[in-house]
């Protein structure tokens, strides 16, 4: 019977993998706080969640994000990717559920590498589609997600 040896990692590898598990840690972190806590941030009674842009720092530019915790069971950050554009994200990947965390300018998934432009499209698999999209919209300045 033939016997499978794994190769070793190589340091890039090794390196990629230590850094997304702090950055998980840290992610779960900030997912895990209340993000109703914030200024401009309000959960409401139903599970949406209420974002008054001009009032959340973060979201001051495009490329700006800011992680909402759960909303409706569902692991959410907000992108503005454009002036006046934002998008809410499902921060599950679709190839295997495991929560991504953002890693400089992409989101990284900590169980396979795939790797997500901050707007939620694949850069990088084993993930053959991008992240998913929550339900937003955006009426007066205030962004309702959920």
């Amino acid at each position: 019977m033939s016997q499978y040896i794994l190769p070793e990692p190589s340091r890039r590898a090794f390196l990629t993998g230590a850094c997304a598990l702090v950055g998980l840690s840290v992610g779960a972190v900030l997912l895990a706080d209340d993000a109703s806590a914030a200024p401009g941030i309000k959960r409401l009674a139903d599970g949406r969640v209420q974002v008054t842009v001009s009032k959340v720092s973060a979201l001051a530019k495009p490329g700006g994000v800011v992680a909402l915790g759960n909303v409706k069971g569902i692991p959410t950050a907000i992108v503005r990717t454009q002036a006046s554009k934002y998008v809410a994200l499902d921060l599950r990947c679709p190839h295997a559920g495991v929560t991504v965390g953002q890693d400089g300018a992409d989101w990284l998934c900590p169980a396979h590498g795939s790797v997500f432009a901050l707007d939620g499209a694949l850069e990088l698999g084993p993930a053959t589609k991008g992240l998913s999209r929550v339900t937003s919209r955006l009426s007066n300045g205030v962004l309702t997600i959920g």
